[in-house]
Order: structure tokens, then sequence, then C-alpha cells
């Protein structure tokens, strides 16, 4: 019985789901609006996710400062544009083969 419920739940989400991207984009937003304004809320989840766009760049954007900075402050050597770290030399002393 209780697979029987759940399996229900999760085709009628399914559904709604397939309902939802069928719309055109206005009326997904009047649909989504009208079920803000009724207060349909679940804990952790909402319409437009987790994060806004701008959120994810700054994120990143803020990731990538940080491991040029991490980089910078490596002990090693630049040639150029290539870092060669202090295990480099090391390494071109053994024989290729």
């Amino acid at each position: 019985m209780f697979a029987q419920v759940l399996a229900t739940l999760g085709l009628l989400t399914c559904v709604f789901l397939a309902i939802d991207m069928a719309l055109p984009r206005r009326h997904q937003l009047a649909w989504r609006a009208w079920l803000k304004r009724i207060g349909w809320r679940m804990s952790g989840f909402s319409l437009r996710g987790r994060f806004s766009s701008r959120d994810r760049r700054r994120a990143a954007h803020d990731a990538a400062l940080d491991a040029i900075a991490r980089a910078k402050h490596r002990s090693g050597t630049w040639d150029g544009n290539v870092y060669h770290g202090d295990d480099f030399e090391q390494r071109q002393r053994r024989k290729p083969h």
C-alpha cells in the first residue's frame, strides 16, 4: 500500500513537471507566481534553484581568484608562463628510460 502511494506521488510530480516544461515561458512564470502566492513551499527546494546565476558566477570567480593566489605563492620557479615545482630539477636528473 505504501509503495503504491509513493509511486503515485512520484508519477504526479513527474506529470506536473512535464506540464510545467511544456507551457510557454509566460505561463510558466504565471503558474509559479500563483504557487508562491498561495504559499506553496517545500523545505530546501525552490522553483528557481538553490542559487541564482549571479551567485554561481560570483562563487566561481572567487574560487578562480583563490586558485590563482595559491599558485602564485607556492615555492618553485616560473619559466615564462610554465611553472616548475621544487622537485622538477630532481626529476630531470633521472634517466629517461
